[in-house]
């Protein structure tokens, strides 16, 4: 495909290449067939791949570690996202934060990230382990199952618990019947969000005399409420269409990536039976009376937790950049309206870096510390998403129960391949294991 794009004058280098094939087979493939594709553009062009995209217009595909860095350090009014996140709009809002660029981003970012601070999130595990004991009740002993579903139901009621302070109110109960009745009967792809986006209506009514309670009502429990009282810099309260777009916001980004990353964290412990067994050894080295600061530094649990997202990172390619102006990347010039899209699963396979890369190694992450542009399954930059430190205890802390209390047995012989779920990888509706309750001793 000849390059819309400059080599640097003084660097003998052609500019990036990229598929002659139409831009209509381009975002199939995209779309159909993610992780089999970005393979082939490194195998092919190497680790800047230029690509047309449809809607998205020139797209640059990057698997460099210092092209990476590059990407994350542009200033925030150099580039826009919204484009790129554009799919977000009609279940979130308009006023989601995944679709705001520049100073807009970052005001609400101001707003939004500071409730998701660890010492505020981890007094929410209690919480969280008394939803997963009714979850995990469930699960059929010694048949197969698929467990996925059954993680996007917890992690659902988490965040209502979370957004509202409880699960029993009228809103609490009415979002958890509408989220079983329309998304959870099947998780295989956006199609059930636009079923929850067709019921947006009389959810935001609900929400909205939520909203009016808590202006009245600062004491009253949960993430709504600081949201109903918080102003911006200049006094502005948020209104209340912002308020409903960041509860929507949450649902839609902080539950499928944490069901999603936790089912495929079963999958390989099923395949890995030693894996397993490490792993509850490291949890039975907690003293009793531990408390959850102490799960959350257990060294190979945290391996355990970052080797999952090395796989396949909650965000395979974190939110494309479209410049307003030309930026330098490495050896090439982009000019504006190029979009520069970093690939965090081709880094994350990258062989120099993780040799044999397409195995789940977890003792990895114990022998080396990785940097921020080798290992970014967040995002990064500007970018990073906010709710990094909510998915790792919501993480470790079911994983823990779930190790200890049980043993896993696969269904499979070879790891299975990642589907599209939306914009991140699950695994197939197909997987499935088999648990047995473990002897406590």
């Amino acid at each position: 495909m000849p390059s819309p794009f400059q080599a640097r004058p003084d660097v003998r280098r052609p500019s990036p290449e990229g598929p002659s094939d139409p831009a209509s087979e381009q975002v199939r493939r995209w779309i159909e067939t993610p992780v089999e594709y970005w393979e082939e553009c490194q195998r092919l062009y190497g680790p800047v791949t230029a690509l047309d995209l449809g809607s998205l217009g020139s797209v640059v595909l990057f698997s460099n570690p210092d092209d990476i860095r590059a990407i994350f350090r542009l200033s925030r009014d150099s580039y826009e996202v919204r484009q790129f996140n554009e799919h977000y709009r009609y279940v979130m809002g308009d006023n989601a934060i995944l679709v705001q660029d520049g100073d807009t981003h970052q005001r609400q970012r101001r707003l939004l990230a500071p409730p998701f601070r660890q010492d505020l999130m981890l007094p929410r595990a209690p919480e969280i382990r008394q939803i997963a004991e009714g979850v995990l009740a469930e699960w059929p002993e010694g048949s197969p199952f698929n467990p996925r579903p059954g993680f996007h139901l917890l992690i659902f009621q988490v965040l209502v618990k979370l957004i509202l302070g409880d699960l029993d109110s009228v809103t609490s109960r009415s979002l958890c019947a509408t989220y079983r009745d329309a998304v959870l009967r099947q998780v295989g792809s956006w199609g059930p969000w636009r079923s929850f986006a067709r019921m947006h209506a009389p959810l935001r009514e609900l929400l909205s005399r939520e909203i009016r309670a808590r202006r009245d009502d600062a004491a009253r429990p949960g993430l709504l409420t600081s949201f109903a009282q918080s102003r911006y810099a200049d006094g502005e309260p948020l209104s209340e269409t912002e308020c409903q777009d960041h509860v929507f916001s949450l649902m839609i980004a902080g539950v499928d990536t944490t069901a999603i990353s936790i089912a495929w964290a079963m999958h390989w412990l099923c395949l890995q039976p030693a894996t397993q067994e490490r792993l509850r050894a490291d949890l039975e080295t907690l003293p009793a009376g531990a408390g959850d600061a102490a799960l959350l530094e257990l060294p190979f649990l945290d391996a355990v937790y970052r080797e999952t997202l090395r796989m396949y990172p909650i965000v395979p390619t974190p939110s494309g950049r479209k410049l307003t102006r030309e930026a330098e990347i490495g050896d090439y010039l982009f000019p504006a309206g190029a979009t520069l899209v970093p690939c965090s699963y081709l880094v994350h396979h990258r062989e120099e870096i993780y040799p044999d890369s397409r195995t789940f190694h977890a003792e990895r992450f114990l022998d080396r510390t990785y940097g921020s542009y080798e290992y970014f399954p967040f995002g990064g930059g500007a970018r990073v998403c906010i709710g990094e430190t909510l998915t790792q205890i919501e993480f470790k802390t079911i994983l823990e129960m779930i190790v200890r209390r049980w043993s896993l047995k696969t269904t499979v012989d070879q790891p299975l391949g990642p589907v599209r779920h939306g914009t991140l990888l699950a695994p197939p509706e197909s997987f499935e294991m088999i648990v047995h309750r473990r002897v406590e001793h």
